[in-house]
């Protein structure tokens, strides 16, 4: 009988548990307003351009880039311009395939190159535990 119960118990919590964890994919993310890169195929892009121009005028503003892996995993880069500098938080903690990493730094400036491709959006001034974070970051959204 108890044998019964607690195998009840762990099938309930393991259904409930099943049911609570949604995956982040590629639809959640476009749905979610992310700008997203799916090797190479950017969605959202303009929205880095009106977190420029927020920059740029120095009004506050946050944004998410989520990159998918191969394996179709979010690396997710998180931007919170807080008028004077922009916090960057990486995670890497959804990636199955990889070592579960969240990161963060902070830079100075964000800027943005032209190309003839589009724009290359680079960061620097960057400081912190994780300087290379945000001096290697490059992001670029075609025109």
């Amino acid at each position: 009988m108890v044998f019964r119960l607690l195998t009840l118990a762990l099938v309930f919590i393991s259904l409930i548990s099943a049911c609570s964890s949604k995956p982040y994919n590629y639809d959640t993310a476009i749905n979610n307003g992310n700008i997203v890169n799916l090797h190479g195929n950017i969605k959202n892009g303009e929205r880095l351009e009106v977190f420029y121009q927020n920059y740029k005028s120095k009004t506050k503003d946050k944004i998410r880039i989520t990159q998918f892996t191969i394996e179709g995993d979010p690396i997710i880069y998180d931007f919170d311009f807080d008028g004077i500098d922009i916090k960057l938080r990486y995670d890497n903690s959804k990636d199955k395939h990889g070592t579960s990493n969240i990161r963060s730094t902070a830079c100075k400036e964000l800027i943005k190159t032209a190309t003839k491709a589009g724009n290359d959006y680079t960061l620097k001034g960057c400081y912190g535990k994780d300087i290379d974070l945000g001096n290697d970051f490059r992001f670029e959204v075609s025109t």
